[in-house]
């Protein structure tokens, strides 16, 4: 029986970038060649990572450095989303990589008043670029945790030179993907956070303090610059405790609804399932009565705010709704992390919680076809099951 959730703690209260999150996870122990060998999986050429040990105001740190042979400034949302939907990653990484650049594409098309397809990216669809964000999800793939929680994030002040010329800092695009997230200034006329660094420390997991555990390791990212007000790095830490040692950190969310009374069960079906596969950390659909007591139902979601404006467009698209309701809320996670049985010759994940574990619906099934019992005995067989393991020593 899993006894113990792993989370990675990461602390951007000095800004962040890509290479400096991809050179922490490089200092936890991620393994440098089963990075880059992913990577390859990508089918581009031309680029290399190397990692190096340094400091930055004293405090040692690793660096991954990112080279790329071309200059290639210009690629499209588009291609970059196929180039990393057909690429031999592992699921999870495409996924993330890819939740990475939307979150990117969806304030770029915000910014620029055009459709998401046709949004080019400059400095993000470089090539260095692809292979910062990909490599920071094949690394967070290697060190095996359950859950990821990012702190403040530091921003600085001043201007910096884009393609399209000189923007304040923050960029523009970095404060719309930090829009509810905890900040703290730093007094520095530097680009502290990066959009591709606000990118993904928006994607890999939740705002919040450091959680409660003992520390199993710890490591620094460093930047490229070296500034003499601040060390210009990002902190990381993996945490390990018990299953159920107290309620997680207080999380910024919102709640997005609204009600029609002219959709069918089986679009209301396609929705949910949109709603989800955008992001949404649930989606639900509750029975009402409108007015002139018309049969309706209410569709909601629960997310984190950077992603309002994508569950607005699945909301609007598929249900042809006039109005959508957003209430900021808060949501209180409970540590979960995932263990496996064996069961009738096939493994079945198990989500286990503080109270319980439950097992995986969708191994349930692709069990019950293959061998005729009712999902409902597998699921009894499975809980069981797990609840006999025995406690790792």
């Amino acid at each position: 029986m899993n006894t113990t959730v792993r989370t990675l703690w990461l602390d951007p209260s000095f800004g962040a970038s890509g290479d400096m999150l991809l050179g922490a996870m490089l200092g936890l122990g991620a393994s440098l060649a089963e990075v880059v060998a992913g990577l390859d999986g990508l089918g581009i050429g031309g680029w290399t990572v190397e990692q190096t040990e340094t400091t930055r105001n004293g405090i040692s740190a690793t660096r991954a450095v990112v080279t790329a042979e071309v200059a290639e400034h210009h690629r499209s949302w588009s291609s970059i989303d196929a180039l990393l939907a057909g690429a031999d990653l592992p699921p999870s990484v495409s996924e993330g990589a890819r939740r990475t650049f939307r979150l990117l594409g969806e304030i770029e098309a915000e910014q620029h008043q055009v459709p998401l397809d046709e949004v080019h990216f400059h400095e993000v669809g470089a090539v260095d670029a692809l292979v910062d964000i990909v490599g920071v999800w094949l690394a967070l793939e290697a060190l095996t945790v359950d859950s990821v929680v990012v702190g403040t994030v530091g921003l600085g002040h001043g201007t910096v030179t884009a393609a399209h010329g000189q923007l304040p800092i923050p960029a523009p695009a970095t404060l719309a993907l930090l829009k509810g997230a905890p900040i703290r200034s730093v007094d520095a006329e530097l680009e502290t956070c990066t959009p591709t660094g606000a990118a993904l420390l928006c994607a890999l997991g939740q705002w919040g303090r450091l959680p409660d555990g003992t520390i199993v390791s710890s490591s620094r990212g460093a930047g490229g610059w070296d500034p003499d007000t601040h060390p210009n790095v990002v902190s990381a830490i993996v945490l390990e405790g018990p299953v159920g040692a107290g309620a997680s950190s207080a999380v910024s969310a919102i709640e997005l609804s609204t009600n029609v009374d002219d959709v069918s069960p089986e679009v209301l079906g396609r929705v949910i399932d949109r709603l989800l596969a955008a992001g949404a950390d649930d989606a639900w659909v509750i029975p009402m009565s409108m007015k002139k007591n018309r049969p309706a139902h209410q569709v909601n979601a629960l997310a984190t705010p950077e992603l309002e404006q994508t569950l607005r467009q699945v909301l609007s698209e598929e249900t042809g709704t006039l109005g959508i309701r957003v209430t900021a809320t808060t949501k209180h996670p409970l540590p979960r992390s995932v263990d496996q049985v064996e069961l009738r010759g096939a493994v079945v994940d198990m989500k286990v919680g503080p109270h319980g574990a439950k097992p995986e619906y969708d191994h349930l099934v692709a069990l019950s076809d293959a061998t005729g019992v009712p999902v409902r005995t597998l699921a009894d067989e499975a809980r069981l099951a797990w609840q006999q393991k025995p406690t790792p020593t």
